[in-house]
């Protein structure tokens, strides 16, 4: 199951003469950019539905003229040309996610993705005329292909739950649990046996009936990504939710698209690979730590994570460097939130936990808010365009 295909991926914002995409500006991506990190010497895998016209992109055609492109293996058809397909099939997702991963435009000057020096193992295994069972197992396949060419990042933005030709092989939401389905199983089992960090797109049914991760965006072992929206750095409505029978946070962490969160997680690995340029010491889990420590949240929920991640704080931690933080509060059923300046948009998350209670929208052109506690929540998640707060409830 491809996630939503959409046309967001020129939209972008000027830098210093270059232009980033939206979803760079949000992460802060100009603090890699200017330690002059692209990922180089590091190997990515994208196990996606199709690359078709990736060889016409323009804005990954520097991966062509460097020949960075590792390999490449077709489980739907061993003899199709890699770069051909169906744009009625949406063969063309595996493209637009590769584009976030690194994508740089020469002629119009314009990066989407970091992760521009790599070196990039690609894989069909998806189907958008079907959706089979056999797919998950050729995803499989494609891992333990890529883990062997020595992959240290796997990027999947594909999600298996309800959406079966054969009703009978649809998934029950209680089966997103960590440990049921067998793309799942083998996510884990392959990150630790060959310390690969699996950057996972957390899905888009969070506004349908199925609302929260669909598999393998359920394994403890993967960085599962959300989307929020650009200046409210709150979930986009469609973004998949974590289970609440989990012990573990899902999403962990989540950062600007339009409509799909298959565009949220390669902005996430762009920044992993970088990362691992920097330090190739580095471990899956000190990795997904790193990114995850970096989000703006202070305590994490179940729509977004530990939210945004800022690549200088990222950078920062990975020096050991201790970021100070003043970002808590306390109170007793009621908390003023005041702001330097009016915010027409404010949401809160109520929580107990991780776990999200009620998600508040509150609309006002004030700049004294009062945030009041809701249900038994513990805590309460506030955010704001240009800010955020933890209120814990006495």
């Amino acid at each position: 199951m491809r996630w939503l295909k959409l046309a967001f991926l020129f939209l972008t914002a000027p830098v210093f003469g270059q232009q980033l995409g939206f979803a760079l500006e949000q992460i802060n991506a100009r603090a890699i950019i200017d330690e002059g990190l692209t990922g180089k010497g590091v190997k990515i895998g994208i196990i996606d539905g199709g690359f078709l016209r990736a060889d016409k992109s323009q804005s990954l055609s520097h991966f062509f003229e460097n020949k960075n492109i590792g390999g490449y293996k077709d489980y739907l058809d061993s003899e199709a040309d890699p770069f051909s397909g169906s744009a009625h099939l949406d063969d063309i997702h595996g493209t637009e996610v590769w584009e976030l991963i690194g994508g740089f435009n020469k002629q119009k000057q314009v990066q989407y993705g970091l992760a521009t020096g790599a070196t990039y193992y690609l894989a069909r295994t998806d189907h958008g005329g079907y959706e089979r069972r056999r797919e998950e197992e050729f995803a499989i396949e494609a891992m333990e292909w890529m883990a062997k060419e020595g992959v240290r990042i796997i990027n999947i933005s594909l999600g298996y739950n309800f959406g079966f030709n054969d009703k009978r092989e649809n998934y029950q939401r209680e089966q997103m649990d960590g440990m049921s389905t067998i793309l799942t199983k083998a996510v884990d089992r392959i990150a630790e046996e060959y310390n690969i960090l699996f950057v996972v797109a957390a899905g888009n049914d969070g506004n349908h009936r199925w609302q929260i991760v669909s598999s393998p965006g359920d394994a403890k072992r993967a960085l599962t990504v959300g989307a929020t929206k650009f200046k409210v750095w709150d979930g986009m409505k469609y973004s998949s939710k974590g289970p609440e029978w989990l012990d573990y946070v899902k999403p962990e962490i989540s950062c600007y698209s339009s409509l799909g969160t298959s565009f949220s997680a390669p902005i996430i690995t762009g920044l992993a690979a970088c990362l691992l340029e920097k330090d190739p010491s580095l471990t899956r889990e000190k990795l997904k730590e790193l990114i995850i420590q970096s989000g703006n949240l202070m305590t994490p929920n179940n729509h977004i994570g530990y939210g945004v991640p800022n690549t200088e704080i990222t950078l920062e931690k990975l020096e050991n460097a201790k970021i100070p933080s003043d970002h808590e509060r306390t109170a007793k059923k009621n908390f003023t939130l005041e702001l330097p300046k009016s915010s027409i948009y404010i949401t809160v998350y109520h929580k107990i936990d991780w776990k999200v209670l009620k998600k508040e929208i509150l609309r006002t052109d004030k700049t004294k808010i009062k945030i009041k506690q809701r249900e038994s929540a513990e805590s309460s998640t506030v955010i704001w365009e240009g800010g955020s707060l933890e209120v814990v409830w006495e």
